[in-house]
């Protein structure tokens, strides 16, 4: 319970800070609130997390003289400034942050008047610090609850992509229905998120060594599995950083018609699921550091490139579509918008066909970091308190096995047979 602990977080992270997120979690006055001790986990595992440190806080505590406890998720900077600088973990912070509190809280306002708040499937908020040197965010433990991670090692079944998917539509439709009724607070609230992984800045001055070596490896996997395929011969056909630059274009593509907020960064490890009482999946959504206003299309596509196999797309990929657009359709028209004039299937199948590739560009990083074992996660202890170039970090390499290759390679065939690449 030692208070190096809650400074290892942050200055901001105090006992009283605990005494304002134990009020808020169990709705009671701070007043009537003790904090008794607090004890630290791990809360991911290796390789999940480079952009914060991520620890589980279980808060034990008196209120009006009865015992309970309060368990909460705090993801704050990392302590080691060369990680910190490498990972551009400020930038990250700024982004969650700025979108819990400029975009969820409304949109969970909005909600509640429209009395649809079973629609909102990500974890409270609790407490927050923002300043570029002591941030962090705290928010609910949802473990309690029975919800846990899906492996990242692993493919979806059909039946887990479906209620992820379901879920990651009602949160696109949250934001159709709002920015149909408030059009100009929508535009100001979006504004403020920031572009965090893909412009043409970004690739120039962090991202294109990286870039440039998972290209390599995918053009390994492909000349090993499927050599002389069409897929080869049109994946080859892009010059180095054409990919990500066409990802960087429908990224910052803010202002469309169709732009609502992503939560960016949509593969497994960043969904939590559970099974309830009636035998189907409960879904929650978490991390949104690369939250971004764009085409819903480029969440679906990260996810569906970077979550199934090919055995899935063959045999449910239209299908999947069909359960996605049908259940954002559902929640625009629940919250009083109609769907029909907002997001038709017509024009979803347009910005599908136009932007699909995002999940290619973005899902040869995701699958390739899908496939490595404990071992070979990158050590972030090389990281001392100079910057590094991320390519120094995150030492990718060629795909040893066939398998693994294939589940690579498969996700440009996809595209290719599609006319997405």
């Amino acid at each position: 319970m030692s208070k190096d602990l809650l400074e290892s977080v942050s200055k901001f992270f105090t006992e009283n800070k605990l005494k304002e997120i134990v009020a808020k979690q169990l709705n009671e006055n701070i007043k009537d609130i003790a904090i008794l001790s607090w004890e630290f986990s791990d809360a991911s595992k290796k390789g999940d997390s480079y952009l914060s440190t991520v620890d589980r806080v279980a808060i034990k505590c008196k209120v009006k003289n009865q015992i309970k406890e309060v368990k909460i998720v705090v993801k704050s900077l990392p302590n080691n400034k060369g990680r910190r600088a490498t990972y551009r973990s400020t930038d990250f912070f700024a982004n969650e942050i700025t979108f819990y509190v400029e975009i969820a809280a409304k949109f969970q306002e909005f909600l509640h008047l429209k009395n649809q708040s079973s629609l909102w499937l990500i974890p409270k908020c609790l407490a927050y610090h923002l300043d570029g040197e002591n941030d962090f965010i705290a928010l609910e433990d949802v473990s309690p609850q029975g919800f846990g991670p899906v492996a990242r090692e692993s493919c979806l079944t059909f039946e887990q992509c479906r209620y992820i998917l379901e879920a990651m539509a009602r949160f696109h439709g949250v934001s159709f229905a709002y920015k149909d009724q408030n059009k100009e607070d929508y535009q100001n609230r979006a504004s403020k998120l920031s572009e965090t992984y893909f412009s043409d800045h970004l690739y120039e001055t962090w991202y294109k060594r990286f870039h440039c070596k998972l290209v390599d490896i995918a053009k390994d996997a492909l000349a090993k599995e499927y050599p002389g395929s069409k897929g080869e011969r049109q994946f080859n056909i892009y010059t180095p950083g054409e990919l990500y630059k066409k990802s960087a274009k429908f990224c910052t593509r803010t202002d469309a018609l169709t732009s609502v907020i992503n939560q960016g960064d949509s593969w497994a490890p960043n969904f939590l699921i559970k099974l309830n009482s009636l035998g189907k999946f409960d879904v929650l959504m978490l991390d949104f550091q690369l939250a971004r206003c764009c085409s819903p299309v480029l969440d679906l596509a990260f996810f569906m490139y970077s979550c199934t196999d090919q055995a899935l797309r063959n045999e449910h990929y239209d299908d999947l579509l069909k359960i996605y657009h049908n259940e954002l359709s559902n929640s625009i028209k629940a919250l009083g918008s109609e769907p029909e004039n907002i997001y038709p299937w017509e024009l979803f199948l347009q910005e599908v066909k136009e932007q699909f590739i995002h999940g290619v560009s973005f899902g040869i990083e995701s699958v390739t970091f899908s496939l490595l074992s404990t071992e070979e996660v990158f050590d972030l202890g090389l990281i001392k308190e100079d910057k590094m170039d991320i390519a120094d970090v995150w030492t990718v390499k060629n795909i040893e096995t066939s398998e693994k290759r294939r589940r690579l390679a498969d996700i440009i065939l996809h595209a290719t047979d599609k006319g997405y690449l």
